[in-house]
């Protein structure tokens, strides 16, 4: 049995880990859970900074020697004190996600001084969202009125290698693609549902940096 803990960075992201990764894990007797780092004495979530995550991580770590720890943050926005982020922008976005993780695991794995297996960093290009472009039919079937806007989120999608290749401009960002939706896109209430309407088979296979995340965890032997 190989435990799992999850560090993810929103709501969103936590649903997504309990609904729908962990569900299609535990079948392979990958136990998988999700938390979010504490930003104030009554909130978790978002506001992520090296610091901030830096102490998690090492906590996590140091909890049990047995278990594994992951992360799922967006490359979206993630800042420039995660080292790579800043001078890696023009590169590709499974590019620029690879540095920063590459950077994220040797400065933990040296910070908690934990087994370098134990820690594998997850940056999603450009964010959650991108994961819904795997397939823009059965997004909109979240909501019935959102059918009408299948067209117009399928040239998104048809306007790039892969829906991680999906740009994060503050204004073309996945998410904010998504706010040609009527009703409203919630990120919390709607993300994970779709998700679960695409399928973790649909998602792997549009999804490569996604997808070698996913084959790594898989891969995990009990310690």
């Amino acid at each position: 049995m190989v435990e799992l803990i999850i560090i993810c960075e929103g709501q969103t992201e936590e649903r997504f880990v309990t609904d729908v990764l962990a569900p299609a894990l535990a079948p392979t007797a990958i136990y998988a859970s999700a938390r979010m780092i504490p930003t104030s004495p009554n909130s978790r979530g978002g506001s992520l900074n090296y610091d901030r995550v830096k102490r998690a991580l090492r906590n996590t770590l140091l909890e049990r020697v047995d278990t594994f720890v992951t992360t799922f943050f967006d490359l979206y926005a993630l800042g420039s004190t995660f080292g790579g982020f800043a001078d890696t922008r023009g590169r590709a976005p499974t590019e620029r996600a690879s540095a920063i993780e590459r950077w994220l695991h040797k400065e933990i794995v040296a910070y908690a001084k934990c087994r370098p297996e134990r820690f594998l960093p997850h940056v999603q290009p450009h964010e959650f969202e991108a994961l819904l472009f795997s397939d823009v039919e059965s997004l909109c079937q979240v909501e019935p009125e959102w059918a009408s806007h299948t067209e117009t989120l399928a040239r998104v999608r048809d306007g790039v290698d892969d829906p991680e290749w999906i740009n994060d401009s503050p204004h073309t960002a996945p998410s904010k693609r998504l706010n040609v939706l009527s009703p409203r896109y919630r990120k919390r209430q709607h993300g994970p549902v779709a998700a679960a309407t695409i399928g973790l088979d649909k998602i792997r296979e549009q999804c490569p940096h996604f997808r070698r995340w996913y084959e790594r965890i898989l891969g995990l032997r009990p310690i």
